[in-house]
């Protein structure tokens, strides 16, 4: 055989080899697509895929990952890692989106005197002494709040599956207050309890609250019980009255009540 026949081979062998691969890919189509999210997204922690940090979520991994079964991690500071697999497939899209559950832990909370009502960011949570559970991790704001003393304020962090202990000292107040809530109720003689805490029956009205949100409870025998939460602002009176339903109606018939709008 002639150098020229074997030069003449060796190109045909190589077009053949250019030709094969070219099909090949054409025939394998697009790389796995691959999408990972997150709620809450981003923050201290990642995405690991077999161990190996990848970057934060939102994350691409568009093309890495030849088809295949990886364990994928998403961590996130202060709240429970995400643990899972990852399936790739062949041309396919894969999408991974996890809900991250925030670390919990609590807060015993006690007040001298006894009997503060206790606001945690904003929301009524009880009577101290007493021990809120369940706690997401992080910055929280507490008031406590108790008639003839001033508010006691602060802010609280809570750690993971740790207790934390607040002692509040209320300090008595110079001039009372001066709102109050006008309470009516049809039948009338309802018990009335603001915070849990007993206040009479109705009519009532209850003078020297401060400026606050308040929940109101009406209990009557024979009647399903009432409950509204009411603002009151200083030099103000909110008026309520409760229409009390027989507690033997059927569950169609026993909507939750609601007050009218509050007049002043």
């Amino acid at each position: 055989m002639t150098s020229v026949d074997m030069q003449h081979g060796r190109n045909l062998l190589c077009l053949l080899i250019a030709i094969y691969v070219i099909i090949g890919f054409a025939m394998a189509g697009p790389p796995p697509t691959i999408l990972i999210t997150s709620s809450p997204s981003g923050g201290a922690g990642g995405v690991y895929i077999g161990g190996t940090y990848k970057g934060d979520t939102p994350l691409d991994l568009t093309g890495r990952y030849s088809p295949g079964t990886y364990s994928i991690e998403i961590q996130k500071d202060g709240y429970v890692s995400w643990l899972g697999s990852m399936v790739v497939k062949e041309s396919e899209t894969t999408s991974i989106s996890a809900t991250l559950t925030p670390y919990k832990g609590n807060a015993d909370i006690s007040s001298t005197p006894a009997g503060a009502t206790i606001y945690l960011d904003g929301n009524y949570a009880g009577i101290a002494p007493r021990v809120i559970t369940d706690i997401p991790t992080g910055i929280h704001t507490i008031s406590l709040k108790q008639d003839g003393y001033y508010d006691w304020n602060s802010e609280i962090e809570i750690f993971a599956r740790k207790t934390v202990t607040i002692s509040a000292r209320m300090e008595i107040r110079d001039a009372p207050y001066d709102g109050s809530i006008n309470i009516q109720s049809t039948p009338s003689n309802a018990e009335v309890y603001i915070n849990d805490e007993f206040k009479g029956h109705t009519p009532l009205i209850i003078r020297e609250l401060g400026p606050s949100n308040y929940h109101i409870n009406l209990k009557l025998a024979g009647y399903q019980d009432w409950d509204v939460s009411v603002d009151v602002s200083e030099n103000e009176q909110e008026k309520i009255s409760a229409n009390l339903y027989p507690s033997t109606r059927t569950a169609s018939e026993t909507a939750t009540p609601t007050s009218p709008p509050s007049s002043r």
